[in-house]
């Protein structure tokens, strides 16, 4: 009987420890909810990352972030999350990378200077095409940023659109009465447009802010100002 006895309880002592929880084993929702926890850090730390010039460094924790999904059902933060690593990559001088990851941004995140940083790659691979849409939209989201206008005054008198680009020129000028390559741009323009006497005006604006400037010289002289 004792010995039955001892048995009996050795075979208890079995079962317990196979039908025992394993406390050091983590399930599934909690692991799942560890990394979310753990992936909060990554966002902050991929922007100090970006700021301290460290664009590797970046885009390593930018895609630890987003590889994490722990961000999927906050779209303002994921949109972020690629225009960050977009940035990084273009810190690299990787404009095609960049613009990969400016594309995911557009679809949950509407910010004037993410079309506008995307046009500034879309110049630097000479589609000019794209990058004037992109300024169109940057735009068209804050009318009164004088940096789109600046940009967008630029790429159209380039490419001789001059009608076009005297309004954003003029926007641009009246923000910025002394900045030469505008000045040259609007009053170059307005020339183009047929509109001498402005032309003139700033014209003289231009040797004002650039003495003995030879466009503007030579610019007063066709336009008889």
């Amino acid at each position: 009987m004792v010995k039955r006895l001892i048995a009996s309880l050795g075979l208890l002592a079995i079962l317990v420890s196979l039908t025992a929880p394993a406390f050091g084993i983590e399930d599934i929702a909690t692991r799942r909810a560890r990394k979310k926890i753990e992936a909060q850090k990554y966002p902050q730390q991929a922007s100090e990352a970006l700021r301290n010039n460290k664009p590797d460094e970046a885009i390593e924790l930018f895609t630890k972030a987003i590889d994490s999904r722990a961000f999927d059902d906050q779209p303002q933060t994921l949109g972020e999350l690629y225009y960050g690593r977009g940035n990084a990559y273009r810190q690299k001088n990787d404009c095609v990378s960049a613009i990969k990851d400016y594309d995911k941004a557009t679809e949950t995140l509407r910010e004037g200077d993410l079309y506008f940083t995307r046009a500034a790659c879309h110049l630097e691979l000479n589609q000019d095409d794209k990058a004037l849409a992109d300024f169109n939209e940057a735009i068209k989201i804050d009318p009164d940023a004088v940096i789109y206008r600046n940009a967008r005054c630029i790429l159209l008198f380039n490419r001789k659109n001059f009608a076009n680009a005297v309004p954003d020129c003029e926007k641009a000028v009246a923000a910025q009465p002394n900045d030469k390559n505008l000045l040259t741009a609007a009053s170059q323009a307005n020339e183009q447009i047929g509109n001498r006497e402005r032309a003139a005006q700033l014209y003289r604006q231009l040797l004002a802010a650039d003495p003995g400037n030879q466009v503007a010289t030579e610019g007063l002289q066709r336009v008889g100002g």
